[in-house]
């Protein structure tokens, strides 16, 4: 069984994210999912997450990425995120979509 967002984090972002979009961000499309993923392991590898420039809602907005409101939207509420908090929130993302828990 998924297990909401909050079990895994329990930030103020998450806790935004989950009001948005549901217990287990179900309000988000599976490619918004995936590219929150990409967003915020691409973030993490940076060698200084802390550059401005290169915010998470500055990467989920790159041409990598299909626009999308639900990840800019979610991109946005989580650009204060702390890297120690973005590791669970990744994990979450995975179990929801594993388990198909996704708007269509």
């Amino acid at each position: 069984m998924t297990k909401p967002v909050g079990y895994f984090t329990e930030c103020t972002e998450s806790h935004h994210l989950m009001q948005v979009f549901g217990d287990l961000l179900e309000q988000l499309t599976s490619n918004e999912k995936l590219g929150l993923i990409a967003a915020l392991t691409l973030w993490l590898s940076m060698d200084d997450p802390e550059d401005a420039h290169w915010t998470i809602p500055a990467i989920a907005h790159t041409n990598m990425f299909p626009s999308s409101k639900g990840l800019s939207r979610a991109a946005v509420i989580i650009e204060e995120m702390s890297p120690d908090d973005a590791l669970p929130l990744i994990a979450a993302l995975l179990e929801q979509l594993r388990d198909g828990v996704f708007a269509q």
